[in-house]
């Protein structure tokens, strides 16, 4: 019979790993920061910001009532609360069902990390939004990079997590297939509102992606170091077998 494994010592992130994040977050913030610094001064008359300004004026003509609606409740699917939330619910219903903290942690650090780019990465460029008419507020005056389409592509960390624990076809498909669909859904929300370019929404995504890419990264090497496997629960119980090995 194994020895219960105790929560605390299930705890990945220490001073390493925190050391690692910290440079992951000021490289990812200071390359993010290049682009949207080309993109708003040495490229600002470029072929690609004319693009931004047309894609977006191109959205404007195609609003309705119903796609006003529509994407008004796509464009909420990655709202600050809303994902806040979500992840928290998410979080605590990974820490009862697994009973350690690796499945927790990288949902959670992926969000935060992402959101800590965001707000460095934001301030510094300053990208005045589109100019056309918006069909939301938003307290964040500057447009580059997306932080709802970066969250939006975080929740993909949940999509690792179902990887680790099921070998279930169906499942990893249905996964996969909401984690891609959210963030496009989120995507072209975001420019239909007005409230973002193009390229704001394409970066966007690609810090989301890269943020769950460094944490899991760093938080599975941590979990190797200390012998937690990421594919086991942390004591036996029936239903563990059938997670780990469906």
């Amino acid at each position: 019979m194994e020895e219960k494994v105790r929560l605390r010592d299930t705890w990945v992130l220490r001073k390493h790993e925190l050391a690692m994040l910290g440079i992951v977050y000021v490289a990812f913030s200071a390359a993010w920061f290049a682009v949207g610094w080309l993109l708003t001064r040495p490229l600002k008359n470029s072929f690609i910001v004319h693009n931004d300004q047309s894609i977006s004026r191109w959205f404007v003509d195609q609003r309705t009532s119903r796609l006003n609606s529509l994407s008004f409740v796509a464009s909420m699917l990655s709202d600050t609360v809303v994902k806040i939330a979500v992840t928290a619910v998410v979080a605590i219903v990974m820490l009862i069902v697994w009973k350690r903290w690796l499945e927790p942690l990288v949902v959670l650090v992926a969000l935060i990390l992402e959101a800590m780019c965001f707000i460095t990465i934001t301030t510094l460029v300053g990208r005045p939004r589109p100019a056309v008419q918006k069909l939301d507020t938003s307290p964040v005056g500057s447009s580059f990079p997306s932080g709802h389409t970066g969250a939006a592509l975080v929740y993909s960390a949940i999509v690792v997590v179902i990887f680790w624990h099921t070998r279930r076809r169906w499942i990893r498909a249905i996964a996969v297939a909401v984690a891609a669909i959210l963030p496009l859904c989120v995507a072209l929300a975001r420019m239909y509102r007005g409230m973002h370019y193009f390229t704001d929404v394409v970066f966007g995504g690609l810090l989301g992606a890269a943020c769950v890419i460094a944490t899991v990264t760093v938080l599975s090497r941590a979990a190797a170091d200390r012998h937690i496997d990421i594919h086991s629960t942390t004591e036996d119980r029936p239903s563990a077998p059938d997670l780990a090995h469906a």
